[in-house]
């Protein structure tokens, strides 16, 4: 090899570890994430459908979980990786214009950092549609600890506005909102098991409705495919199917994992 073709080499070379770095920068640590599961989290974000098939080789080598979400559109392409389809995502909107009130609903109150426990206690034991809940890899005691510790997290810091339906003095669910610029997501909502189906959860979404009137020009909120009562709900208060998404997963173990060899 002479010099010329040496010094092609290496800035190939070194294009090659610009691209490759480019590339690893797409998986996104999740602070939150790892400190519950013991091990790194990562969110891979591809930019383009091309990034996709080869996404498993890049993955960083310390690992133990790589969420991805990507349009329901490119599905048709996951089967050429080692990512597991998790859930489907719908995410769903309602103009605020359209409503009349912002009074809150009867036992409906905002909430304090002083409901910040009650609140993950609920969000511990309510949810079971997550894709946390629904990966067999991912143990239930995990995927309560993460709505446990966002629900509380929602309350004491990063939420916005926040609600809860309280009768006799008992806290029965919680609606947890963010605002970005003018649009409110119900970040996360739950009602006690032993209290569901009774209307509370209509109540709690009515009460972010009325809140943010005034506030922001639409409430967005996502939900899984197949929860089926959920979705209805929000039908039925005015909310619309704007977007859809899935959901995928990769473990470092997923492979010794019966469970995941039919994926």
């Amino acid at each position: 090899m002479n010099q010329a073709e040496s010094l092609l080499f290496e800035v190939l070379q070194k294009f090659r570890e610009v691209l490759l770095l480019m590339t690893k920068t797409n998986f996104i640590l999740q602070n939150f994430d790892t400190q519950i599961f013991g091990f790194p989290v990562y969110n891979y974000r591809p930019n383009s459908l091309s990034e996709i098939e080869n996404a498993a080789a890049e993955i960083p080598a310390d690992a133990g979980l790589v969420c991805m979400r990507t349009p329901k559109s490119w599905s048709h392409l996951m089967p050429k990786t080692q990512f597991r389809r998790i859930e489907c995502l719908v995410v769903m909107e309602s103009k605020l214009e359209n409503n009349t009130s912002n009074n809150l609903p009867v036992n409906v109150r905002i909430c304090s950092q002083a409901d910040a426990e009650v609140c993950k206690i609920i969000a511990a034991n309510c949810f079971q549609h997550d894709r946390y809940h629904k990966d067999p890899m991912i143990d239930d005691q995990t995927a309560a600890a993460t709505k446990a510790q966002w629900a509380f997290n929602n309350v004491t810091e990063r939420g916005d506005a926040s609600f809860v339906i309280e009768i006799e003095n008992e806290i029965l669910g919680f609606n947890l909102c963010l605002l970005s610029t003018t649009t409110a997501i119900i970040d996360l909502i739950g009602v006690s098991p032993t209290h569901q189906g009774k209307g509370f959860g209509r109540k709690l979404v009515k009460a972010a409705l009325n809140y943010y009137t005034n506030k922001a020009q639409i409430i967005r909120v996502g939900t899984q495919s197949d929860n089926h009562a959920s979705i209805s709900l929000y039908k039925s208060l005015g909310f619309r199917e704007v977007e859809e998404y899935v959901t995928y997963h990769w473990t470092s173990n997923q492979n010794e994992d019966p469970r995941c060899r039919k994926n």
